[in-house]
């Protein structure tokens, strides 16, 4: 069980007065959050990736994986993605001479 109430917050002794039940609430919360972030941008990197015709599952499931395992990390991958991914996709190749698609 954890004894959150028990660990010091500064030298001088004071304790938290948060009860281990409370604790292991917020973590269970925290916990669910992190994860539908990490699914909700796995999934959304997957489903560009393989409009661009790049390795979907290897991205999808590194940018879940870095950004719930490693959440500073995750963030850095999934901005080199977007660095990364190209601005052509196979339904709309980039025609030379227009910016931004027929009118």
């Amino acid at each position: 069980m954890l004894q959150l109430a028990l660990l010091p917050l500064q030298a001088g002794g004071d304790t938290a007065g948060v009860d281990s039940t409370t604790f292991l609430i917020g973590m269970v919360i925290g916990f669910i959050i992190g994860l539908v972030i990490a699914a909700g941008a796995g999934y959304w990197v997957y489903k560009d990736a393989s409009k661009r015709e790049n390795n979907e599952l290897l991205w999808g499931l590194g940018v879940a994986a870095s950004l719930f395992l490693l959440f500073p990390i995750g963030i850095i991958i999934l901005i080199a993605y977007i660095i990364i991914r190209g601005d052509e996709t196979a339904a709309e190749p980039m025609q030379e001479g227009t910016a931004g698609g027929d009118w």
